[in-house]
C-alpha cells in the first residue's frame, strides 16, 4: 500500500522534475539534471501574432541550449521546503550520498557544443570536474581532478574509500576522501581501441565491498563479469553469463552474487525492435556456480534489481507491452523461486528503493508517495 507523503514534492524548482532524489525522516537531497528553461514573447511584442517567437536568441540554438543545461544539489525538508545549495553547467553527471548523509561526492561533465568538433575528432572535448561537501550539501569544494578524464560513475563504501568509472573504460580508487587516486588496470576485452570512450555495460558495489563490472566480451562472444574487492590491484574473472546483457548485480555481504540479465547481446549493441522478445531473468553465482533462478514474460523488462532488508530479492522494471508503459515490482523471498509481481501504475516521473530502510520512494506528478518492501 502506497502512503501520501506530499502532494508539491520539489514543485517550486523549475523546470520541473524531482531528478535523483533521497528522502531521510523530513529531510530531502536531490542531485538533479535539468535544461534550461525557455520561454516565449507574448503575442502583442511578435512579428508574426500567428507564430511563436522566443524571447532570447540563444533559445533558437540546439548547441547553445545544450551548454546551458546544469546539474543542481537541492536540499531542505517535506515542511519547510526545498531550495537550491549547488548548481553547475554539465550535460552529464553522478553522485554519491553517505548513508549518515554528510558527506556528498559529485562529478560533472559540460562540452561546448555550439562549436563544431575538432577536425578528425569523433566527440567534443569534454570538461570534468569533481566536487565535494561535507556539510550535507550546503558547501562545496572543487577537488583536483585532470578535465579530461571523463568520470561516468562513482561507488563508495563510505566517506573514504570509493571508486571513480570513467570512459575508455578506467578505474580509479582512494581510501582517503579522494584526496589520491590510483588508477586500477581493467579487463583488456573491456576495451574497444576504436571507441575512446567506450564504457562498461554495468558497474556495481556490492554489500562485500567488492566491485564488479560487466562486458560484453567481443572475443568470448559473451557477457562476462569481473570483481575488485577492496584491497586487490586487479579486477578477477569471476563468471561469463553467454549471450546476455547485464542490467544489474547484487551481492551480499557473504558474496552471493545475484545478476539481472536481459537475453540476447547489451541492449547498446542491438536495434530496440530486435530487443522485443528477449526476456529479463534473475541468475546466481556462489562463485563456484552459474544457476539461472527465474525468467519472466518478454513484456517485463527489469532495470535494477536489490537485496531487501529481510534478504528478499526485488525485480525493478516496466511492462513494455502496456500501451503506455507500467512500473513493475516483483518480489521473491525464497531465493528466487516463485515471485510476487506488483503492477504500481503508470511510469513515474522519479523513484529509489533504500535497501538500509526497504522504504520504496514513488513520485508522480507533484505527489511523493512511500511504501515498505521488507
Amino acid at each position: 500500500m502506497w502512503e501520501s507523503i506530499s502532494n508539491d514534492f520539489i514543485k517550486e524548482d523549475t523546470p520541473y522534475g524531482p531528478g535523483d532524489f533521497r528522502v531521510h525522516g523530513e529531510q530531502v537531497l536531490s542531485m538533479k539534471l535539468t535544461n534550461p528553461e525557455v520561454t516565449t514573447k507574448p503575442v502583442e511584442e511578435r512579428s508574426d501574432p500567428d507564430r511563436a517567437e522566443f524571447t532570447e536568441s540563444w533559445m533558437y540554438d540546439p548547441g547553445e541550449s545544450a551548454n546551458r543545461r546544469s546539474v543542481r544539489i537541492l536540499g531542505g525538508s517535506l515542511e519547510q521546503g526545498i531550495e537550491r545549495r549547488f548548481e553547475e553547467y554539465a550535460q552529464q553527471a553522478d553522485w554519491w550520498l553517505s548513508p549518515d548523509w554528510n558527506t556528498l561526492y559529485l562529478a560533472t561533465g559540460w562540452s561546448d557544443r555550439s562549436v563544431n568538433k575538432p577536425r578528425g575528432q569523433r566527440y567534443h572535448p569534454q570538461a570534468t570536474q569533481l566536487f565535494k561537501s561535507t556539510d550535507h550539501g550546503e558547501s562545496w569544494e572543487k577537488m583536483r581532478w585532470p578535465e579530461n578524464q571523463n568520470i561516468s560513475a562513482l561507488r563508495f563504501i563510505d566517506a573514504q574509500r570509493g571508486y571513480l568509472i570513467g570512459w575508455g573504460p578506467h578505474i580509479w580508487r582512494t581510501e582517503d576522501g579522494g584526496e589520491h587516486w590510483e588508477e586500477i588496470p581493467v579487463p583488456k576485452g573491456a576495451r574497444n581501441p576504436e571507441n575512446e570512450r567506450q564504457r562498461f555495460d554495468l558497474v556495481a558495489l556490492g554489500q562485500d565491498d567488492a566491485l564488479r563490472m560487466a562486458f560484453f566480451d567481443e572475443a568470448r562472444g559473451e557477457s562476462v563479469i569481473y570483481s575488485l574487492p577492496w584491497g586487490e590491484d586487479e579486477p578477477i574473472f569471476d563468471v561469463a553469463i553467454g549471450d546476455y546483457g547485464v542490467n544489474d548485480i547484487a551481492a551480499n555481504e557473504q558474496g552471493e552474487v545475484y545478476i539481472l540479465a536481459r537475453k540476447g547481446r547489451p541492449m547498446s549493441l542491438m536495434p530496440r525492435e530486435q530487443l522485443v522478445h528477449h526476456p529479463s531473468s534473475v541468475w546466481h553465482w556462489n562463485g563456484e556456480q552459474l544457476a539461472e533462478l527465474h525468467e519472466f514474460d518478454s513484456d517485463l523488462v527489469g532495470y535494477a534489481l536489490y537485496i531487501t532488508p529481510e534478504e528478499g530479492l526485488l525485480f525493478d522494471g516496466v511492462n513494455e507491452g502496456s500501451l503506455l508503459g507500467k512500473d513493475v515490482t516483483a518480489v521473491s523471498y525464497d531465493g528466487g523461486g516463485d515471485w510476487k509481481i506488483e503492477n504500481e501504475g503508470r511510469s513515474a516521473e522519479g523513484g529509489y528503493y533504500d535497501t538500509r530502510t526497504g522504504e520504496r520512494w514513488r513520485v508522480s506528478g507533484y505527489s511523493l508517495y512511500r511504501r515498505e518492501i521488507p
